[in-house]
């Protein structure tokens, strides 16, 4: 049986490669919008920590909630800015899942999209959705390195399980 936290850490553990990459890179080239689902890498990789961020708020609340409103180019200016998000947000979602018990993932979770849509999912359903989500995006900033001839971090989660267990 997979293990959804141990999911949650290997996309923590690549998008600390996708920072790294970032930091060498020239900033224009990590903020130009390329015509992408949200335009830059930045924005792009923003989207998938805020949306990671916020599903796991609406969790740990019980219901639905605000979501995240920012403005890349005014509160992101370089990768400190990015860098510093980054452990917020890993540390909140960590907190979130250390207390979350295999019973909880079978709970039902009141569901209200944006778009008006109402209904139930369980708690595990909305947790795929959110792996879901940054393997997409992480797939996309994967093609947008490579239009720019930057070979991308790359760690598929077999390379992850075994460098994990060598340590």
């Amino acid at each position: 049986m997979v293990d959804i936290k141990e999911l949650f850490e290997y996309n923590w553990h690549c998008r600390r490669m996708f920072l790294e990459s970032f930091g060498k890179l020239p900033w224009n080239e990590v903020v130009v919008d390329r015509g992408a689902s949200f335009g830059s890498m930045r924005n792009i990789f923003l989207h998938s920590m805020a949306a990671e961020h916020d599903w796991l708020r609406h969790l740990a609340r019980g219901k639905m909630g605000e979501w995240s409103d920012f403005d890349p180019d005014r509160d992101f200016k370089d990768i400190a800015a990015i860098r510093k998000y980054v452990e917020k947000v890993k540390a909140d979602d960590r907190a979130y899942l250390r207390k979350l018990g295999p019973a909880d993932l079978s709970k039902p979770f009141p569901l209200r999209a944006r778009e008006g849509t109402d209904g139930v999912l369980k708690v595990e359903d909305i947790l795929m959705h959110v792996v879901e989500e940054e393997i997409h995006h992480r797939g996309e900033l994967l093609c947008l390195m490579w239009q720019i001839d930057v070979e991308p971090p790359y760690n598929d989660y077999i390379d992850y399980i075994i460098e994990k267990k060598k340590k």
